[in-house]
C-alpha cells in the first residue's frame, strides 16, 4: 500500500470515531505500533485496540476534520480539528479542539503522536478549574 493511501485510510478510520471498530486497527497500525499523547504512551496492537474501545465510553460525538497532510517518505504530519462531546464536560456539549498527529510508517503505521493542549480538551472544560485555567492563560497574554 502507497503512503498516501495508508495516510488516507488512518483519515477515513477517524473521520467518525465513535462508529468504527477498534479490530479495523489491525489495517493501520503494526503489531509493534507505539503510540502517545500528553496523557499516555501506548505499546502494542492488542493495548492500542483496548484503549480505543474504553475511550469512546462517555463520548457522545468524537470526530476528527483533517486539513493537508504533508507525507515524506516515511512519515506524515496530518493537522486536524477533533469535534467531541463527552458526558463530563461541559454537560455534554459539542466542544473542539485543534491538534496534529506524527505518524512514522512503513507498510503499516508503527509509531503514532498527537499534539494538542490538554488543558483546552479538559482542564479548561471542567466548571471552577476551567475558569481558573482561562483566567490564567488570559493573564498570561497580557503579560
Amino acid at each position: 500500500m502507497s503512503r498516501q493511501a495508508l495516510i488516507q485510510q488512518v483519515q477515513e478510520y477517524y473521520t467518525d470515531f465513535l462508529v468504527r471498530d477498534p479490530a479495523d486497527l489491525a489495517g493501520i497500525y503494526s503489531k509493534e505500533v507505539v503510540f502517545c499523547d500528553p496523557l499516555r504512551r501506548i505499546e502494542g496492537l492488542p493495548a492500542l485496540q483496548a484503549h480505543f474501545a474504553h475511550m469512546s465510553r462517555g463520548l457522545t460525538q468524537c470526530r476528527f476534520q483533517f486539513e493537508k497532510a504533508s507525507i515524506d517518505h516515511d512519515s506524515a504530519c496530518l493537522p486536524w480539528h477533533m469535534h467531541y462531546a463527552h458526558q463530563s464536560l461541559r454537560g455534554g456539549r459539542p466542544l473542539r479542539l485543534r491538534g496534529c498527529s506524527l505518524l512514522r510508517c512503513s507498510d503499516k503505521v508503527f509509531y503514532h503522536e498527537d499534539f494538542f493542549d490538554l488543558g483546552a480538551m479538559v482542564y479548561e472544560q471542567v466548571p471552577l478549574l476551567g475558569t481558573l485555567v482561562r483566567f490564567f492563560k488570559a493573564r498570561m497574554e497580557r503579560s
